[in-house]
């Protein structure tokens, strides 16, 4: 029988070999490894040297403490364990194990850096599938399949507690969250692969260089999150969810195959987001816009890159564009709206697509969008001026508008039709969709020709019948 734990003195220095701890994952460490993290003094580093530690049950860490492992190269295989510190979870032991985690801290400063976390309690089906679904049907094509419930790997107690720093850490296979951090706390080189939520930031904490892939939901933020160097993809639901007020700073962010929205949001403002965020909404990848319209149990967030409420006062910066790209896998690419809100003000949009192309569906407010070639202004969701020239179908005044496939100019005293397209007139613009032509502007065109102008395809129709 293991006698009581009396910390030699170590200068801060605490290996847990030296107190009992077997790390050849044949027996459970957690009542012991508890017992020393009570005994040591505060201030501590409580050191793993590399192997497998089997945690049956979880340890709390209720003083400063900081615990540091060995692992500092892991592939995103988690069986690929030689040479680091790794803490095992195996819920088959102790079926009755759940809502738990490993490590759980109370309110207190802590840092945890160099260990690698893993759970059985859920996986994902990594049969070779590179392509969305195409039977017609929506599904995921990044399934998760979950073992146990809610079981976490570092949770906090309290959000409003003690800050925490992490580093270097892997997580993998955890049904619950993989890290979840208090406010203002630090992050660096983290990796989640295959969990329900890979990383929850809490208020004004900074996360950097990290990845979480092939989760349920990749991250959830909150006010004042800085974000530099995120990459989130192939999830299953939402790919990074802000619970908070907004004043987030979010940069070389990539967002990439998400089965609902990119970034989802309630009422934010004064965000700054600048990456990529692409193929969102894969549940539906098969399902029109207008069909999903009519489905009673759509996902809302799903038919957008970013979902919302209100978003204010804020820059989006996207180098990507609003269409699927599989590789040409279908001519007719999968487009969803940039931004889909119940209301915008004061936000600016850079991003390379036409401004006809799914920019915006919104009930009021305004937003402006830059697209490198033209600068244009939608109201209530309505495109209503293009390089300062109002342009639109309805009336707000505007100097030039469209009506009925009619352009016109509207002076002081009255309204002059300017032009009408007549057979065999010819049009260039980058729409490809000939049908968005005859939407505009009335009439059958035929594409006659196309174009590779500064990057950009230039189509040229030609008005066949009015």
């Amino acid at each position: 029988m293991e006698g009581p734990i009396i910390i030699k003195d170590t200068s801060g220095w605490i290996n847990v070999i030296d107190y009992g701890i077997c790390n050849d994952e044949t027996k459970d460490v957690s009542f012991r490894l508890q017992e020393i993290m009570d005994a040591a003094p505060e201030d501590s580093i409580i050191y793993f040297p590399k192997g497998k530690y089997l945690f049956e049950n979880g340890v709390k860490i209720k003083k400063r403490l900081t615990l540091c492992g060995d692992s500092y190269i892991l592939a995103n295989v988690p069986k690929n364990t030689a040479g680091v510190t790794q803490f095992t979870f195996k819920g088959m032991k102790s079926p009755k194990s759940e809502n738990v985690a490993i490590i759980t801290v109370k309110s207190v400063r802590h840092c945890i850096k160099s260990i690698c976390f893993y759970s059985d309690s859920c996986y994902r089906d990594m049969t070779p599938n590179h392509e969305p679904p195409t039977d017609g049907k929506p599904r995921f094509h990044h399934d998760v399949i979950i073992n146990y419930r809610n079981i976490s790997a570092v949770v906090c107690e309290d959000k409003q507690g003690e800050p925490g720093h992490y580093e270097n850490l892997f997580f993998s296979g955890f049904s619950g969250s993989a890290l979840d951090m208090p406010n203002n706390s630090t992050a660096n080189d983290i990796t989640v692969f295959t969990s329900g939520l890979g990383i929850n930031t809490g208020e004004n904490s900074i996360i950097a260089n990290s990845k979480v892939w092939g989760c349920v939901d990749g991250m959830i933020i909150s006010t004042g999150t800085f974000i530099n160097g995120i990459r989130v993809e192939e999830i299953k639901k939402i790919g990074i969810k802000n619970i908070g007020r907004g004043l987030n700073f979010i940069t070389n962010v990539t967002i990439d195959q998400c089965g609902y929205c990119g970034f989802w949001f309630d009422s934010i403002s004064n965000v700054q987001i600048a990456g990529n965020i692409t193929r969102c909404g894969q549940y539906y990848y098969d399902v029109s816009y207008d069909t999903y319209l009519e489905l009673g149990s759509r996902a809302k967030e799903a038919y957008s890159l970013l979902y919302g409420n209100l978003l204010e006062s804020s820059n989006i910066v996207l180098s990507n564009t609003n269409g699927d790209n599989w590789e040409d896998f279908k001519e007719n690419k999968h487009k969803v709206y940039i931004i889909e809100a119940l209301e915008t003000k004061g936000v600016l949009l850079t991003c390379n697509i036409d401004a006809t192309d799914c920019i915006i569906r919104s009930e009021k407010g305004s937003l402006t969008y830059n697209n490198t070639r033209q600068t244009v202004r939608f109201y209530n969701g309505r495109l209503s001026s293009i390089n300062g020239i109002g342009i639109s179908e309805e009336d707000y005044g505007d100097k030039v508008k469209i009506k009925d496939g009619n352009i016109y100019i509207n002076s002081k005293d009255k309204i002059i039709k300017m032009h009408k397209p007549e057979v065999g007139d010819i049009m260039s613009t980058t729409l490809k969709n000939k049908n968005t032509l005859s939407a505009h502007y009335g009439g059958t065109w035929e594409q006659i020709g196309e174009k590779v102008e500064f990057g950009i395809t230039v189509y040229y129709y030609k008005l066949i019948e009015k």
